[in-house]
């Protein structure tokens, strides 16, 4: 198979950035993680990851350190049975999250804390906590067809829906939504949906990504403030469902045309 048929190497080969950090060194951070964490790999054999985690450059890491299985992305804001629930029902074998959120995880579920990534994540398994550097890795090798369609695998799955997507459902989405609004490497976009949404990420995160732009993963208090001028480069999109680009309508640049807005449908 291709390397560039999975959705992490994809992304990688694309040289785009989430805030600060390139997508290469995201990418590359999960998969120095699944290399130097036995006790991880142990954890997910035979089972996904889970991925509960706010808006941020994080869930690129654990996109990465999960591949080779589904990863089952948990809402953030999901009540603790139901997290349980989902943990046993889609077979969840260690989780990706932050600190803020570990407290709500049952005890004896692996999980990793990414709070440091991409520099370096703490690992939790059983009464050991194993802290992994992931600063000093190889680069990718991202030779390949950067057309490929993707892998006929599952690559997602959303806990709230059970809906699973493969890699080449999320690849072919994207690739029409960079075509459709022309992203290009000097896009600079703001996406003010979560991406634990199902309809997000294809446009409000592949597509910039994959035409090598830049992407901002904002907490929804930007939307409603002067702030979105202060972004350098400036933004030329803004993704986001009706009621967060409505809030922002009323910023110069929008309604002069300097920034574009695409509006998330809901998925049917």
């Amino acid at each position: 198979m291709d390397p560039l048929a999975l959705l992490p190497y994809a992304l990688a080969a694309g040289g785009g950035r989430v805030g600060p950090y390139e997508t290469t060194t995201l990418v590359a951070a999960g998969l120095t993680l699944l290399q130097r964490c036995a006790p991880l790999v142990r954890a997910l054999s035979g089972k996904r990851a889970g991925v509960l985690l706010p808006d941020g450059p994080e869930w690129i890491v654990a996109l990465a350190a999960s591949e080779g299985r589904g990863a089952v992305v948990l809402d953030p804001l999901v009540l603790r049975d139901d997290l349980v629930t989902h943990i046993t029902n889609y077979r969840i074998g260690a989780i990706f999250t932050k600190s803020a959120l570990a407290e709500r995880l049952p005890v004896g579920i692996p999980h990793v804390l990414l709070d440091e990534a991409p520099t370096r994540v703490h690992v939790i398994a059983g009464d050991r906590t194993t802290t992994i550097d992931l600063g000093s890795h190889f680069g990718l090798d991202l030779a390949g067809d950067s057309s490929v369609d993707g892998a006929n695998e599952e690559c997602l799955l959303y806990a709230a829906s059970g809906t699973a997507i493969t890699h080449w459902q999320l690849l072919a989405d994207a690739r029409r939504c960079m075509e459709l609004h022309q992203f290009t490497p000097v896009d600079c976009t703001l996406t003010l949906a979560p991406l634990s949404d199902l309809d997000t990420l294809p446009c409000g995160v592949l597509a910039p990504l994959l035409a090598g732009g830049r992407l901002h993963l904002s907490p929804a208090a930007v939307s409603s403030s002067t702030a979105l001028m202060d972004f350098h480069p400036p933004l030329t999109m803004i993704v986001g469902h009706e009621a967060a680009l409505d809030a922002v309508r009323h910023v110069d640049a929008l309604s002069s045309g300097q920034i574009e807005t695409i509006m998330l449908t809901p998925r049917s």
